[in-house]
């Protein structure tokens, strides 16, 4: 990571306050039967551009298990319960060993079909694999959710994400060991980038990605939001770079081919705040004549993953597409 910008990041997050009252831990409904369990740790320890993770509550197993129990899970109707932190789930400084098996516990025997964790590819040893599986089970679904953005070592110096495709790899190779799989993040809207130097960097990481990791492997696209006390910001203010439009993210869905399209999921596309970001990030550009319009498209197409049907509302959408589209 970039010295400069790890250090100016660092003090933006010191300006993050966490709103009184908010909980140690909550269950947040995502999208249809999609759910999280938010841990407010105290944390990230990288210090990426597009990122405000804050540093909340120093979690420890007496502080977080009275609240978690509190939460009946068998209540709610959950395909995907997705474990986050603020940073990552398997970070020993976020979430303490004791905890982390704690909570695996906890999620357990719940019948739910598909447990994810979102976490930094550098906090996975096999260890903690094997404790996994132990815990959950060996016929439970789970999947890692990891930021990878950009397949372009370029582009990840501008995000000050600090991953080694190779060692990545690695990793990947490791949890394929342990039939767990993978949701790897890709976001659109480096700064700096051309409006097409953008779509072809998201386009070439998706090529990494369906190419060299384990089979079954999905990808995760996100468009930038970009979010109060981050670099991002930062830059916005001084002039040198702005939000993209929504309709940027529709043109890469455009471009994606085909037989990819049952292999990628969508993210953050506007619209999709929680209780700890409402306010206080800037979603994709659209107008008032086509955000309803685009809103309603994006959650059709979370929901919907048949590869025919999804491209055929990506060409409606394109062809249907808002004077404000502007490159």
């Amino acid at each position: 990571m970039n010295e400069y910008l790890t250090r100016e990041i660092w003090k933006m997050r010191k300006n993050i306050k966490t709103r009184p009252g908010t909980p140690v831990v909550s269950l947040l409904h995502v999208e249809n039967k999609t759910y999280q369990l938010l841990f407010m740790s105290c944390g990230c320890e990288n210090a990426c551009t597009f990122c405000n993770y804050g540093f909340d509550y120093n979690l420890t197993r007496e502080l977080v298990m009275p609240e978690l129990k509190k939460i009946q899970l068998e209540e709610y109707d959950i395909g995907v319960l997705e474990l986050e932190a603020n940073g990552s789930f398997l970070s020993e400084r976020e979430i303490p060993y004791d905890l982390f098996v704690e909570i695996l516990r906890f999620v357990a025997n719940k019948n739910i079909p598909a447990i994810s964790m979102e976490t930094h590819y550098k906090t996975i040893t096999e260890k903690k694999l094997q404790d996994i599986r132990r815990i959950l089970g060996e016929d439970q679904q789970i999947n890692f959710e990891l930021g990878f953005e950009s397949s372009s070592e370029d582009v990840r110096a501008i995000y000050n994400k600090d991953i080694d495709n190779s060692e990545f790899l690695k990793v990947a190779d490791l949890c394929h060991k342990y039939e767990i799989g993978l949701e790897v993040n890709v976001l659109l809207g480096a700064p700096f980038l051309t409006y097409e130097e953008q779509i072809k960097d998201c386009l070439d990481t998706l090529k990494f990605i369906f190419e060299e990791m384990p089979e079954g492997t999905i990808a995760v696209l996100f468009p930038i939001n970009i979010k109060e006390n981050t670099m991002l910001k930062h830059w916005q203010d001084i002039g040198i770079y702005d939000q993209i439009s929504s309709w940027e993210f529709v043109e890469l869905l455009h471009r994606i081919p085909e037989e990819y399209l049952d292999k990628l999921t969508i993210a953050w596309w506007g619209e999709r705040e929680n209780a700890f970001t409402k306010g206080i990030m800037q979603t994709p550009k659209t107008c008032k004549n086509c955000n309803k319009q685009l809103m309603d498209f994006y959650k059709k197409f979370y929901c919907n993953w048949n590869p025919i049907i999804r491209k055929q509302m990506i060409e409606k959408m394109w062809k249907s597409r808002c004077s404000c589209c502007k490159k």
